[in-house]
């Protein structure tokens, strides 16, 4: 009687099939991608499009998790005295929710119109300032005849045209874009529900959330490898969430300083400052959320919205965020954020410009948190082999360095 063959499964062979079928289907993307690129980039973009409430609901979801924190541990449990923590975490997430929704909403209705209305006051006093600055100078120059100020007072008079022929095409321009921008969220309204449904539920569920991640990790992973990562995306969580959470803290002070420090110096008969004071105090604060240049970015446009009303205004608010700026980067900023992103001034500067060059205003604010996860995880393997080497080499150089190290001291040197 003969023996029959019976099949054995062999844990090896299941392992290179497993990894020919990847590399099989790593190498006909990749063949997809160069020689289709246009129909691939159209089948991402429709994926892409068709993700972005989750993205969208993720960021919102990041963006408004420290006031759900704060109103949940301060107001309701602290000083509230709620029992319930389940309780506690939904009234806090509704009552977040309303607040942010609405801030959102009366913002855009006050902000709107009034940038429209300035815009149009500033094409009306265009040719005003231009004749006062004309004048200046022909009665500058019949004081001192000696000096041909004509070249000057010509590239005057064509600055004034000049400006006012780009402002006048600018507001139609600027109010075209914000319809087609309403008709778009209106139209994309479906999406911004299911972002703002996808945030709820991840504010609601992300113990759990982060659990099954945890758990799916660990399970496909080797042991050293994922806890490796889930080392690295706790770091990386911590990192924007100290950031965003500093730095909204920091605009709204900055905020409410420019509204306050607006309202003092209205009592002084400066024009424009009681009735622009909230609208310059909104633009500030937003802003202000971008490192270094967020100031200058939002106190340009505020100082020329004041200058409508007379130049002493836009002066007294130019030297006024100057001080605020130096009062934000010297006390307030380092109080609240101290070392969070541990990057030093030149790296916040190359991360804010690159970020601006990838993805525009929000790259700008994004840059800073993301180099800073990068250099920490960087640092992170950095120590991680200088101590398997047995290496003591701390960022900063110390004398225990020199006097244990002194040849890895002159060779690093």
């Amino acid at each position: 009687m003969t023996k029959r063959n019976t099949f054995m499964a062999n844990s090896n062979y299941f392992t290179i099939s497993v990894y020919t079928i990847l590399t099989c289907l790593a190498v006909s993307l990749i063949i997809k991608f160069l020689f289709y690129w246009k129909d691939s980039f159209a089948v991402l973009d429709g994926f892409l499009s068709a993700l972005a409430p989750f993205f969208i609901g993720s960021i919102f979801a990041l963006l408004i998790n420290p006031l759900v924190n704060w109103i949940r541990s301060t107001v309701l449990m602290n000083w509230f005295h709620f029992k319930n923590k389940i309780l506690a975490n939904f009234i806090a997430i509704f009552v977040s929710y309303i607040l942010v929704v609405s801030a959102m909403v009366v913002g855009l209705i006050y902000i709107i119109p009034e940038i429209l209305t300035s815009l149009t006051l500033l094409v009306d006093r265009v040719p005003e300032w231009a004749d006062s600055l004309k004048n200046y100078l022909n009665e500058y120059a019949l004081r001192h005849p000696n000096l041909n100020l004509d070249y000057v007072i010509d590239t005057v008079g064509n600055t004034d045209s000049y400006v006012q022929d780009s402002l006048n095409k600018l507001v139609p321009t600027l109010t075209s874009t914000l319809v087609v921008t309403g008709v778009s969220v209106v139209r994309y309204i479906f999406n911004i529900v299911v972002a703002m449904i996808v945030s709820c539920y991840l504010l609601i569920d992300k113990k759990k959330q982060a659990r099954g991640i945890k758990r799916v990790i660990y399970a496909f992973l080797p042991t050293e490898t994922a806890y490796k990562l889930c080392r690295g995306i706790r770091l990386a969580i911590t990192t924007f969430g100290d950031f965003i959470d500093g730095k909204m803290i920091d605009s709204l002070i900055i905020g409410i300083i420019t509204f306050i420090s607006m309202f003092v110096i209205s009592f002084f008969d400066v024009p424009g400052y009681t009735s622009c004071a909230l609208l310059v105090s909104i633009i500030v604060c937003i802003t202000n959320m971008i490192p270094y240049f967020g100031p200058f970015l939002g106190g340009i446009p505020c100082a020329m919205l004041l200058s409508i009303y007379s130049l002493r205004s836009g002066l007294i608010f130019a030297l006024l965020i100057l001080i605020i700026q130096q009062l934000d980067g010297n006390v307030i900023g380092p109080k609240i954020l101290g070392d969070s992103t541990g990057l030093r001034p030149l790296w916040v500067i190359f991360a804010i410009t690159l970020g601006g060059w990838l993805a525009g205003v929000a790259g700008m604010f994004l840059g800073v948190p993301c180099l800073a996860v990068i250099t920490k995880v960087m640092e992170s393997i950095v120590d991680e082999r200088l101590a398997k080497k047995h290496l003591d080499m701390p960022v900063i150089q110390s004398e225990k360095l020199r006097l244990h190290l002194p040849i890895l001291n002159k060779k690093f040197k």
